[in-house]
């Protein structure tokens, strides 16, 4: 009993030691960082949310989620069902590589949507929803949207026949009518790479405002214009992959003329998203494009794995002999599979959405001491 009472007192002493180290150090820091949500952090988060609140903004964002996909197989199943077996095998075919490569040109910018939805979802928790800084965020990302989207679309315009030459592999020189059948398709649907992009982050905008409603609303509209076009265009008018592409470009551009009105309701006090360029209205503190592109270094790694996965198996089914029979078998089992994954991303949104009010009081004390001290270092907190 001496020897741990000996060793308990040497290391109460130690203990000791080291606090006084680190209060010589900086102590008017030590004194209040906040440990375990401390009293010293004088806002208070929200309430929790009930399970209720979960389920009224996590089943309208399944169906947006979930309505890319079925749309895709939607264009799957008119193409493959129209004209006869061989020449609903060779679409189907030429549909496979061309959809994983526009929608792969499309997920490169998709950390646009993620920085908008935790950029406009902290903003609104730590300065309110119609605040210049919540506000800026909106604009900001639309205008990068918009001038990633234009020089993206004259990029495929270029680009789009050797790319996917290079994507399909080899089997282009045995069936070259594959490939015309590929860049049709990309070249038409380029034409919607702007409004694609912009609706992505206002959608992005509209979910870390916890409104997952309105954008189902403009899905639908686009879900329709999409059932209709591939049925006149591919079904009736037999124009093939041609016709499934021009139904998707406007679907696209119907969805995005659905929400663009009630976002700028919504979003900006003055209802103008300031596409062109900045805004008088906007601070000189508002979001620059560099706080966006902090998000693209994790998002595109993740995103470019993804990419050359499905770009490996794309190509590996290309080569598979028997064509074009093993790649519209492909394309059929990938539309399926990416009907289904995105469950499990609705519950990835509802974190980004409704998490970030948590966080503001801790960081708003952490800016403030950053402010008060030159010497503060926030990993501290």
């Amino acid at each position: 009993l001496k020897s741990t009472d000996t060793d308990e007192g040497s290391a109460e002493d130690d203990v000791s030691e080291q606090t006084s180290d680190s209060s010589a150090l900086s102590p008017s820091v030590s004194e209040d960082i906040p440990r375990g949500g401390g009293s010293s952090i004088r806002q208070k988060p929200p309430a929790l949310p009930t399970l209720a609140d979960y389920r009224k903004f996590a089943l309208p964002c399944l169906g947006l989620w979930v309505a890319q996909p079925l749309l895709s197989l939607v264009d799957t199943a008119f193409v493959g069902l129209s004209g006869d077996a061989t020449k609903s095998a060779s679409n189907l075919a030429a549909l496979g590589p061309a959809t994983t490569f526009f929608d792969g040109a499309t997920y490169l910018f998709a950390f646009l949507n993620v920085a908008t939805t935790n950029l406009y979802s902290t903003a609104r928790a730590r300065y309110g929803e119609q605040s210049d800084q919540a506000e800026s965020v909106v604009r900001t990302a639309s205008r990068i949207a918009m001038r990633c989207g234009i020089g993206l679309m004259f990029f495929l315009l270029a680009f789009a026949r050797p790319l996917l030459a290079l994507y399909i592999g080899h089997e282009v020189d045995n069936t070259p009518e594959l490939l015309d059948a590929a860049v049709d398709y990309v070249k038409i649907r380029a034409f919607s790479m702007p409004t694609s992009l912009l609706l992505g982050v206002v959608q992005a905008a509209l979910l870390g405002a916890k409104d997952s409603v309105t954008p189902l609303i403009s899905i639908l509209y686009s879900t329709i214009v999409n059932v209709f076009g591939d049925f006149l265009l591919v079904k009736q008018a037999n124009m093939g992959l041609r016709g499934a592409a021009i139904a998707t470009l406007l679907a696209q551009w119907a969805a995005t003329a659905a929400l663009l009105g009630p976002a700028r309701q919504r979003l900006v006090r003055n209802h103008s998203l300031g596409l062109w360029k900045k805004s008088k209205t906007e601070s000189t503190d508002s979001v620059s494009g560099r706080t966006f592109l902090g998000f693209a270094a994790p998002v595109l790694t993740l995103i470019l794995g993804k990419l050359a996965a499905f770009g490996f198996m794309t190509h590996s089914a290309a080569a598979v002999p028997g064509q074009p029979t093993p790649l519209a078998a492909h394309q059929i089992i990938l539309s399926l599979f990416f009907f289904v994954s995105p469950f499990m991303e609705v519950i990835s949104q509802t974190a980004q959405t409704f998490i970030p009010p948590y966080l503001a009081p801790a960081m708003d004390h952490i800016a403030k001491k950053a402010k008060s001290e030159s010497n503060y270092d926030p990993g501290q907190d």
